[in-house]
């Protein structure tokens, strides 16, 4: 008895309660307004090796997910004017990829039905695809309720 007990803990304490069910963000979870707290983080490189990243700057913003004509757009809540367009499915088919001489990383992921954090680590490499450069931006927002 003791081993099934000590057996469920361990399972408990290496798997925690779960993960909401395997729930994902969606676009119709983004609408609305959110209280973000944004934590930036860069890294340079010295000698040809790239750095540990620099302590984080942290900023407190509000957002906001809004859908028109079919499309979800975001921006800081004050500029509502000029919303940019904001593609969640990138987020889930394409986790990395690369532009010219950037690398992104990006990843989204559910905390409630009133949560979520964005991830992105943006890296600057050279011709010979070593690492110049990194930017680790990370969001984590909390629904403004009405």
């Amino acid at each position: 008895m003791k081993r099934i007990v000590l057996l469920g803990l361990v399972c408990f304490a290496l798997f925690g309660c779960g993960d909401e069910g395997g729930k994902k963000v969606t676009e119709e979870m983004l609408l609305g307004e959110w209280n973000c707290t944004v934590s930036t983080q860069e890294a340079e490189s010295k000698n040809g090796k790239l750095q540990d990243f620099s302590d984080p700057e942290i900023g407190e913003y509000k957002y906001i997910f809004i859908k028109k004509d079919g499309q979800l757009f975001w921006n800081l809540s004050s500029s509502k004017d000029n919303l940019m367009p904001f593609n969640l499915e990138d987020f889930y088919k394409r986790p990395e990829y690369t532009v010219d001489d950037r690398q992104r990383s990006q990843k989204i992921e559910y905390l409630s039905n009133d949560s979520f954090s964005m991830t992105a680590i943006y890296t600057t490499i050279d011709k010979n695809n070593k690492p110049i450069s990194k930017i680790k931006d990370k969001l984590v927002c909390e629904r403004i309720k009405e």
